[in-house]
């Protein structure tokens, strides 16, 4: 689900707050590519294609990570920042047991989030200090 809440700052940011849906995130999805990435100024095609090696083994490794996550019953929430270039990006994460007690954890870093601006409890996993060496895809 989508959140929005305020950072310290008074700025609105977007948060993306539920329980992990694939096996990992490629690193181009987490980071977008900086300027100085030789894959930025390559040709489409070659973009593309790189895009496609990177998020084939993460999609493929999910038919597995799934049913494993469903019979262990250890799911991953996450809550992470899809603010401004501006902004500082951070990125929580927190295994529990059930996937019940995953959603309840999902609504309850939601509330915080519209609340206090970042859930509450629990210190982040990834801090970005801010994006303005990043671009979005």
């Amino acid at each position: 689900m989508l959140v929005t809440g305020r950072d310290p700052h008074g700025s609105v940011q977007l948060w993306r707050v539920g329980r992990r849906r694939i096996a990992w995130r490629p690193r181009s999805a987490i980071r977008g590519l900086a300027h100085d990435d030789p894959m930025m100024f390559s040709p489409l095609p070659g973009r593309l294609v790189g895009q496609a090696l990177e998020w084939m083994p993460a999609l493929l490794a999910t038919v597995v990570v799934w049913p494993w996550r469903a019979c262990t019953g250890i799911w991953p929430v996450v809550a992470y920042t899809l603010g401004m270039a501006d902004q500082a990006g951070y990125l929580y994460l927190e295994a529990v047991g059930g996937r019940a007690a995953a959603d309840t954890l999902a609504l309850q870093w939601a509330a915080d989030i519209g609340r206090h601006g970042r859930p509450q409890g629990v210190e982040p996993a990834e801090v970005v200090a801010d994006r303005t060496d990043l671009t979005g895809l």
